[in-house]
């Protein structure tokens, strides 16, 4: 039977721990230690965030030494928006998407049901702007749950 290219084949170290993990040929795979998905993108862009990691590999590698989790502020979550396109919160029971849309002035959508749809330039746009009822985003970010790609 022949291999499948993502089969974990070899052993490398987590790039932000150290530790031994199982890659594939491609050298990407999951740190069953700290939870970093390695991933060769992401070891050459070590500042950017990069799927399916919400954060930077230099980030990451930071938080790792403080302690704290790899959870992304609104600009980690934006970038990540930037490089996948489709991104997703929840707040207060609230299921909120966000879009980036090529073919338009107004580049990013947000919402959460047919009735509150926003759009917004860019990301400051978005910062500066992008409300939840009356509050800010940027204002409830550390609230937020379950920050992801879709």
């Amino acid at each position: 039977m022949k291999n499948n290219q993502y089969d974990k084949i070899f052993e490398k170290k987590c790039d932000v721990c150290g530790k031994t993990l199982l890659a594939s040929k491609t050298g990407n795979g999951e740190c069953q230690y700290c939870g970093w998905y390695n991933n060769r993108l992401g070891e050459i862009n070590e500042n950017e965030v990069i799927f399916p990691n919400l954060i930077s590999l230099n980030k990451a590698k930071i938080l790792y030494q403080e302690g704290k989790p790899f959870r992304p502020d609104l600009n980690d979550f934006l970038d990540g928006l930037y490089f996948y396109s489709e991104m997703e919160f929840w707040y207060k029971g609230l299921n909120c998407c966000l879009y980036l849309r090529s073919n338009t002035n107004k580049k990013i959508e947000f919402g959460w049901s047919p009735e509150n749809v926003y759009f917004f330039l860019d990301k400051e746009d978005f910062i500066q702007n992008a409300k939840i009822g009356d509050e800010l985003v940027k204002d409830i970010w550390d609230k937020v749950e379950n920050p992801k790609y879709m």
